[in-house]
């Protein structure tokens, strides 16, 4: 998957929608989070943001998410403002707005470019199981993400969501 990361041109976008995933080099962070509310950058995806930024391509994330949220999207919630920092950018939007655009797209996919789709697999505990390229229908994708960036709200409107 590196070289879909070291080769766009324009952007890289992300839609997340499950509320937990299961990824074993997050655990031990997590708990510590869940101790402390302390948390360290994940420097390898900083760099790519960084790479893409010199290249003046853009990253782009909306997040579904519900209320209350788990601990695993308070714990990302809180690494986010390290990809903000670093110039990616990131949205959220509640499950219900997201059900409201009825969209036939209902998993997790990165959209690179117009031109390339890749559908994100978990298995049902959230664990990454691999990706497909999906090589038809791009404009689905394409006005996917338009209406969720049209529709999504930063993370500061996200923290006045919750208090």
């Amino acid at each position: 998957m590196q070289k879909y990361f070291e080769n766009f041109k324009k952007y890289a976008f992300r839609l997340e929608l499950l509320q937990e995933y299961d990824v074993e080099e997050e655990k031990e962070a997590i708990e510590k989070f869940l101790k402390s509310a302390k948390i360290e950058p994940d420097k390898e995806w900083i760099n790519i943001i960084k790479k893409a930024r010199r290249r003046k391509a853009i990253m782009q994330r909306v997040r579904v998410i519900n209320l209350p949220l788990t601990d695993y999207l308070k714990f990302e919630i809180k690494a986010y403002q390290f990809n903000i920092a670093s110039g990616e950018n990131i949205y959220f939007i509640y499950q219900e707005e997201f059900d409201k655009l009825n969209s036939e797209i209902n998993y997790d996919f990165w959209l690179f470019d117009d031109k390339i789709v890749l559908k994100m697999n978990y298995n049902n505990k959230g664990k990454f199981i691999g990706f497909v390229k999906i090589k038809s229908d791009m404009n689905r994708y394409i006005n996917l993400k338009d209406k969720l960036l049209s529709m999504a709200k930063s993370i500061k409107e996200l923290e006045r969501w919750q208090n």
